[in-house]
Formats: C-alpha cells, sequence, structure tokens
C-alpha cells in the first residue's frame, strides 16, 4: 500500500473515530500537509452529503407520515402545568414532576 492510500485511511478513521491511538499522531502529521488538508476537508464534505441523503431517503420513504402522526400524538397531549391545575395542584403539591403519558408511535 502506498502512503497517501495509507494517509488517506487514516484520516478517514479519524474522521469517523475510528482510528487507533497508536496511530493517531501519523494522522494528525498528515493534516499539516496540503494534501492531507484536502482529503480532510473531503471527508466531512462527504459525511455531509451522505447524511443529507439519508434524511431525505428516510422522509421519501415514509412520506411524512411519521412526522404527522407525531404531530397529531403531540397536539392531543395536554400542556404540561395545565393537567396540574385542572387536578387541584396535587401534582405541583407532591414537587411539582408531572410527567407526560408515554404513548407509543407505531
Amino acid at each position: 500500500m502506498d502512503m497517501q492510500t495509507r494517509m488517506h485511511e487514516q484520516l478517514s478513521a479519524l474522521a469517523d473515530g475510528e482510528l487507533d491511538e497508536s496511530e493517531r499522531e501519523l494522522a494528525l502529521a498528515a493534516l499539516a500537509t496540503p494534501d492531507g488538508q484536502q482529503y480532510w476537508r473531503a471527508c466531512h464534505l462527504i459525511r455531509v452529503a451522505l447524511q443529507a441523503d439519508a434524511g431525505a431517503a428516510a422522509t421519501a420513504i415514509d412520506g411524512g407520515a411519521f412526522q404527522s402522526r407525531l404531530a397529531r400524538r403531540l397536539a392531543a397531549e395536554p400542556a404540561y402545568g395545565r393537567r396540574t391545575a385542572a387536578a387541584g395542584g396535587e401534582a405541583a403539591d407532591a414537587g411539582g414532576t408531572d410527567a407526560p403519558s408515554s404513548a407509543t408511535l407505531p
């Protein structure tokens, strides 16, 4: 394996948080080179693009149905504090910790 390929693998592993501690110094030294800096920027641009694609793919697959169901269920939940006042202040007297219901999403 040539040195440039090795450096790219180390920088990619560093960007992913998977670099072995014993190789960290070499990767950091590679970041001091113009090629290392260019590859580092490319790794981060690729990550951003993949994350954006993953988010878009999840939305396209679900068609926004999950967000709609979540919005409806949140709207149906009583607001924090309103339940406390309606219950005669019992929860407020017990320390004010009125836990929201634990509705499950499909």
